[in-house]
């Protein structure tokens, strides 16, 4: 009885927990497939979630670029607070001389660049590029001058610096000392002094008397002692800083440049917007590396230069032509018209 009592125990043992063995294989089961759908939602959710859709299908753009300066500090924004990211553009940014530069987007090695005046006397060379947009309106230019010249007719006999020969700050420092009676050459020596550190040791050296320096160079240069005399953009209103790329670009993929149009008006209008001022202030004096102080300085005088709409009127283009005729860079007046192309900006409204 012992042994039937115990064989029976066993039999209702396993006749008690069979029922919860089977349900926990089945609680298995159901917890495998619960967890392949959830996997699978997952999985669903992130490929049409539209940052991943972005992240994956972000198309790789290069951008001319012949120096990290106020002109094309729109640029670099909308790519550091991602509106080129926004518009499908993994936006590559490269440091080119400008010769180089026009050369290569003519031959469809860059898509766009940052070039505005120099891809103007390109068109006038024959190069097939056109503006596309103006993000400043007029230079942020300063002639920075050493102790003793108080004006611009005190540079007569004296000595200064521009970046190079032709392209846009030697064209403002013609006008500048035409415009005040000198001659230049004749009464000012201009030397193509190379870059902003190099031109600003030479002033410090006294090896020439005054240089033209785009902000926030001239800014830094006034904190160390030099002054000022004149902001340049107040009396040269020619623009400044922009885009352009090529006809055939235009005339070939217009979707994507009119998202490349977008994307750098609305960071135009992004950083000329007053709730924003303390981010990009900020961002001002990270990227060039300046100190609160001279940061928000920079800021003050950026804002009313930039173009928000990227649209100028066709007298500001022709002074860019008139300027490179008078050099001798060309001798065919062209029409504005055949050295921009607007009409995508005009088509965003901004």
């Amino acid at each position: 009885m012992k042994t039937l009592n115990t064989k029976f125990a066993l039999r209702s043992s396993v006749s008690r927990h069979a029922p919860s063995t089977r349900t926990f294989g089945d609680q298995r089961v159901v917890g495998r497939g619960l967890t392949i759908l959830l996997m699978g939602a997952a999985l669903l959710w992130i490929s049409v979630s539209p940052r991943f859709v972005g992240a994956q299908s972000l198309k790789e753009i290069r951008v001319g670029s012949s120096n990290i300066s106020v002109t094309n500090v729109v640029a670099y924004y909308a790519r550091d607070r991602k509106f080129f990211e926004a518009e499908g553009f993994d936006a590559k940014i490269i440091i080119i001389k400008t010769e180089a530069a026009l050369a290569a987007l003519s031959a469809g090695d860059l898509d766009y660049s940052t070039l505005s005046t120099s891809s103007i006397e390109g068109t006038l060379k024959g190069l097939p590029l056109r503006l596309i947009a103006v993000t400043n309106r007029y230079p942020l230019l300063g002639l920075v001058v050493r102790k003793g010249i108080d004006s611009v007719a005190d540079l007569r006999g004296k000595k200064l610096s521009v970046s190079s020969f032709g392209g846009a700050t030697y064209g403002a420092a013609v006008y500048l000392l035409k415009n005040n009676g000198l001659r230049p050459k004749q009464d000012v020596t201009i030397l193509a002094g190379g870059t902003n550190p190099v031109r600003i040791g030479a002033l410090k050296q006294g090896a020439v008397d005054a240089v033209m320096l785009s902000s926030p160079e001239d800014i830094k240069a006034a904190s160390e002692g030099f002054n000022i005399l004149l902001d340049v953009g107040s009396d040269y209103r020619l623009p400044w800083g922009g885009i352009s790329t090529t006809q055939s670009k235009i005339d070939r993929d217009r979707a994507e440049v009119e998202k490349f149009v977008r994307a750098v008006l609305r960071a135009t209008r992004s950083i000329t917007e007053p709730q924003n001022k303390q981010d990009v202030t900020s961002w001002l004096g990270k990227f060039f590396n300046l100190d609160a102080k001279i940061a928000e300085e920079f800021y003050r005088r950026l804002m009313p230069s930039l173009n928000p709409s990227g649209i100028v009127e066709r007298d500001k283009i022709k002074l860019v032509i008139d300027s490179a005729i008078e050099r001798g860079l060309t001798d065919k007046p062209l029409d504005p018209d055949a050295v921009t192309d607007f009409s995508i900006a005009r088509k965003l409204r901004f």
